[in-house]
């Protein structure tokens, strides 16, 4: 399985400024998955999902979830530092 952020490359001590997580956010592919899982909508595992010391067997729909609840969660962080709503 290929890793999406290689954070083992990462020095954990200068990522920790952006977050005690950051430098333990990654993604391993399933390199098992086909073209026809995907083609015939089917839900395998996708891969693993690592944060900080877990780890998430996730499927393509899951995938999608997650990416989606992320940035709606930045765009609501954003909207409220611009209203002026944060102490």
């Amino acid at each position: 399985m290929g890793y999406i952020n290689n954070t083992a490359g990462y020095n954990q001590k200068k990522v920790r400024k952006y977050g005690k997580l950051y430098g333990s956010i990654d993604f391993e592919v399933n390199d098992n998955l086909s073209r026809y899982n995907l083609e015939n909508q089917e839900a395998p595992i996708a891969g693993k999902l690592h944060i900080g010391n877990r780890t998430y067997e996730v499927t393509y729909p899951e995938l999608a979830l997650i990416a989606e609840t992320l940035k709606s969660a930045k765009d609501v962080v954003n909207r409220k530092y611009k209203m002026g709503m944060m102490r």
